[in-house]
């Protein structure tokens, strides 16, 4: 395999783009001897180099000519097919997910998938806010220690953009924002809370669609998905039943009692 062609080059368009830089001018039709190609073929090839910045046309006695470009714009080329295929297996991975979903429902079969390390964690975040319903999960402190505050913002708020409802499970503490109130409608959240130390695991646990989530942070970092309808709306209806039995708790009107933070929305 030739090296340009992760730049999206074909064989033929590197050899040209490789002749053109042995120098300093061409005429198509010498150019084509070179490459061995016809003259036909070699005005295609150079449109096509000089459509992506790797020639340029000049005329000379009233002749068309052809030079190459400095060579920087293959990595910037290379920077661009890369980006573009990031982008296309981000929305394979979603696809993916949604035809998981769409074969379990018919094969009557829950689909389990493990996620390993931080970028593939990272997918179950991705994954969620594409969803069209609510998101329901008890948070874990660990997450922040585990990501990064500002990684982990820019997870949650992915869904944030999307619009999507999301009803969460928080523990009190300084970290905990203390605007709440103000802030949380802002950003699609319904919040409910639990005392400091009620609920200390590093797991985070959450429902969406006909997924449910359990992601563990620390020294374990594994995820972990459950596509099921059946497992999924037990979920729903825990959730439910946690925060409508803290909320009627004696002391709940005086949550949260230590929060010392302010809630970025942005």
């Amino acid at each position: 395999m030739d090296e340009l062609q992760a730049a999206g080059l074909s064989q033929t368009e590197s050899k040209t783009y490789r002749a053109l830089l042995a120098k300093k001018e061409w005429k198509p039709s010498a150019l084509a001897k070179i490459v061995n190609e016809n003259r036909t073929n070699m005005y295609k090839i150079l449109d096509k180099l000089s459509d992506l910045g790797l020639a340029s046309r000049f005329d000379k006695n009233n002749v068309l000519h052809f030079r190459a470009t400095n060579p920087t714009r293959l990595l910037e080329l290379a920077r661009m097919r890369r980006a573009k295929q990031q982008e296309a297996e981000m929305i394979l991975e979603s696809t993916a997910q949604s035809l998981i979903g769409q074969f379990t429902r018919v094969n009557d079969q829950p689909a389990v998938r493990y996620y390993q390390g931080k970028e593939e964690i990272a997918l179950i975040y991705k994954d969620m806010s594409l969803t069209k319903s609510e998101i329901s999960f008890i948070h874990s402190s660990a997450s922040v220690n585990f990501f990064s505050f500002e990684v982990l913002h820019n997870l949650r708020m992915m869904a944030v953009k999307n619009k999507v409802p999301r009803r969460a499970i928080t523990s009190d503490g300084p970290r905990a924002p203390k605007d709440y109130k103000e802030k949380d409608p802002l950003v699609y959240l319904e919040r409910t809370w639990l005392g400091q130390n009620e609920y200390t695991a590093p797991v985070e646990i959450g429902v969406y669609d006909s997924t449910v989530y359990i992601i563990s942070f620390g020294t374990e970092a594994i995820g972990l998905t459950i596509e099921s309808d059946q497992i999924s709306e037990a979920f729903k209806q825990i959730f439910g039943l946690l925060s409508t039995k803290q909320r009627q708790t004696v002391d709940y009107s005086k949550l949260p009692m230590k929060a010392r933070g302010k809630a970025i929305i942005s």
